[in-house]
């Protein structure tokens, strides 16, 4: 999956330029890369972040396209609240996108570009199992809990005779 690395966009086509800031598009090589997920303002913007704590989904709000005092001269509305870019992570944002959608806004993220995020995650969820399993079969980790346990039955027993051999040089040593 592409995005622009100003704008924080999700791009799923062919093209290599950002259509927003002409900068170059870029493959996202980490799952908790912050994107895009819609700029709001007012009361929606209070909506989609009660929505994104209430689901536990991190985010973080920004500053989006032109702010300014003529904003709020001609709207009557702080031009800061107007444009905030709410981001989440590369790996939150198809849950985002329905948590959002259920509250009634719409996130503008096509479908193939959804689809395609879940497919990313899904790869990623596979290749961290297969590292997982091929660090350890499972053959070998109940061999290191058996052996484990041996060792410490053995450390146990060492303690236990140890402390008893202890005592009586102690009683032998105080006359008793």
């Amino acid at each position: 999956m592409k995005f622009c690395k100003e704008c924080k966009k999700l791009y799923g086509g062919a093209d290599i330029i950002c259509t927003d800031c002409n900068k170059k598009y870029k493959e996202i090589s980490d799952i908790n890369e912050p994107v895009l997920l819609c700029v709001i303002g007012g009361l929606e913007r209070n909506m989609v972040c009660g929505a994104l704590k209430d689901a536990k989904i991190p985010f973080v709000e920004t500053q989006y396209g032109p702010q300014g005092v003529s904003n709020e001269i001609v709207t009557g509305y702080d031009a800061k609240l107007l444009n905030i870019g709410i981001l989440v992570p590369y790996s939150a944002i198809a849950k985002a996108c329905d948590v959002i959608a259920a509250v009634g806004i719409d996130p503008r993220l096509d479908e193939e570009i959804l689809q395609q995020v879940k497919d990313d995650i899904e790869a990623y969820k596979e290749k961290l199992k297969e590292d997982e399993d091929s660090q350890m079969s499972s053959s070998k980790r109940t061999t290191v809990k058996v052996i484990s346990a041996i060792v410490f039955i053995i450390l146990v027993a060492l303690v236990v005779l140890g402390t008893d051999y202890v005592l009586e040089l102690i009683k032998n040593l105080l006359g008793g």
